[in-house]
């Protein structure tokens, strides 16, 4: 494999097409490489020539790691239980093997190359999946994966490129540009962590609002069917049905419950009593829970990842693999314990239970609180144990990283949102509500496209322009301080 990192300086780039700028699919390189093996490695460093060395490298890691996704792929479309042993042994072997891989790529590739705009092309550049198709993929998204080498993640070097294009940003596919126009700086200002923190400041108005029309509902009258509708509520309604038109997430859930509230009570408005009302509750509940999940948009990613984001997992497993089966495990018998407490304090009989002619003795009350206390100490005791169990409880000592601090597996899980953030707010990105605004450039190119008029051409230019005016500018200003030391 180390055969294949040696580049003479002195040998012409040659390109597989006219243009350099075409790049080999990956996918069907994946296909050659399951029946070549690890010889096939020599295979592709002769069949493909590519415009740098960064390149090069970015295509065997991502050979290499869809490769070993396409092992787990084999893995779970089994149904044969030998089959099923059978694949997950060679998937454990392909990931520790691919994990070493592309350690040793990096680690041969940071002897030679030491400018960080070279490393992050690695990371950044974009190949097809297949032939044809307008799918693409770049090592930056397979870090997201789930079945990533754990080696790979963990790299010092990764984290690094990770951590500085969140806070400085990194245009793909832009990696190599020595300079950059006034416009280009200016769109550059905009790094994911001032989009991110844009997208949670505009969660946090939602929040506030939400929260001010709990405390200060509309006072209940009669009307004549005039619209109540005022800035708040029209607020909350714009801003949960920008929330809707996003791809949606867990992070939907609040808007998809606060929109229909508003719409379904119209031409009022939610009000004390009604069902709409409490859901409104329903939805702050949710709201504020879902700001301190690792997943973005949330505060963990706002504030400090490396510390807070490794926390916030923590918490999520905790609750997740914890509380939440602990609690329902016993549900059953606390359930019924609440219920023969709450029936024996009873004064007056109770009429479904016909055979019950007075209230219940003394002792029976007794005995049904005793039952109700041991319940709940059996809940209570059944969490302490589990939580002292907890193996992602116990820090890890074998990693100086501070995502490691409460174990490598909450550390990978943290590391892997922290990579889904980044690549989730790259440029020109729209954070709610402001996405309702692209949504006005491309539903009428959709139409004219549709009508036999493409416009496709102009989509991204006009998004930009619109981009510049409205996001832009609000995250000149949030970079701004980010550069003056005042956040």
């Amino acid at each position: 494999m180390n055969e294949t990192l040696q580049v003479d300086e002195a040998t012409p780039l040659l390109s597989v097409s006219p243009g350099l700028t075409e790049r080999p699919a990956v996918l069907p390189v994946v296909r050659r490489y399951r029946l070549g093996g690890s010889n096939a490695d020599d295979t592709l460093a002769s069949q493909y020539r590519f415009s740098s060395d960064a390149e090069r490298i970015a295509f065997l890691l991502l050979v290499q790691l869809h490769y070993n996704e396409s092992q787990y792929n084999v893995l779970n479309n089994s149904s044969d239980i030998w089959e099923k042993w059978q694949h997950a042994r060679v998937a454990s072997a392909v990931a520790e093997d691919t994990g070493q891989r592309a350690c040793e790529m990096l680690n041969q590739f940071l002897l030679n190359h030491s400018s960080s705009s070279t490393i992050q092309t690695i990371f950044w550049t974009t190949f097809p999946l297949e032939d044809t198709g307008p799918t693409t993929t770049r090592v930056i998204d397979m870090l997201t994966e789930d079945h990533t080498p754990p080696e790979l993640l963990t790299h010092p070097i990764v984290e690094a490129v990770v951590i500085k294009c969140w806070k400085y940003g990194m245009k793909a596919g832009s990696a190599q540009d020595h300079g950059l126009s006034l416009i280009g700086h200016f769109d550059a200002l905009s790094t994911p962590r001032v989009l991110h923190f844009i997208d949670v400041l505009g969660r946090l108005v939602f929040m506030g609002s939400l929260i001010h029309y709990l405390l200060y509902p509309p006072h209940f009258h009669i009307t004549l069917g005039q619209n109540e509708q005022g800035t708040r509520e029209m607020t909350l309604t714009f801003m949960s049905a920008a929330s809707i038109a996003r791809r949606w997430s867990i992070h939907t859930l609040p808007a998809m419950l606060v929109f229909p509230a508003f719409v379904m009570t119209l031409p009022s408005v939610p009000i004390p009593g009604n069902v709409s009302f409490s859901v409104l509750h329903i939805a702050l509940l949710l709201q504020v829970i879902l700001l301190h999940l690792p997943d973005s948009p949330s505060l963990p990613a706002a504030m400090k990842p490396e510390s807070a984001i490794p926390l916030s997992t923590l918490l999520s497993h905790g609750a997740t693999r914890i509380v939440i089966p602990v609690t329902l495990f016993f549900f059953p018998v606390l359930l019924l314990a609440t219920f023969l407490v709450s029936a024996s304090l009873v004064d007056n009989p109770l009429l479904v239970l016909t055979n019950s002619l007075e209230v219940t003795p003394m002792d029976s009350r007794l005995s049904f609180f005793i039952l109700f206390i041991t319940v709940i100490m059996l809940l209570l005791g059944g969490l302490g144990v589990t939580l002292a169990m907890f193996p992602t409880l116990a820090s890890s000592t074998t990693s100086t990283s501070r995502w490691d601090r409460y174990s490598r597996e909450i550390g990978l899980h943290a590391r892997r949102s922290f990579v889904a953030a980044l690549v989730q707010y790259e440029p020109y990105y729209f954070p709610v509500p402001f996405n309702l605004l692209q949504l006005v450039v491309r539903v009428p190119c959709m139409i004219f496209s549709g009508l036999g008029h493409p416009v496709t051409p102009y989509i991204k230019s006009i998004e930009r322009v619109l981009w510049r005016v409205i996001v832009g500018l609000i995250g000149a200003v949030i970079s701004g301080f980010w550069l003056w030391g005042l956040a």
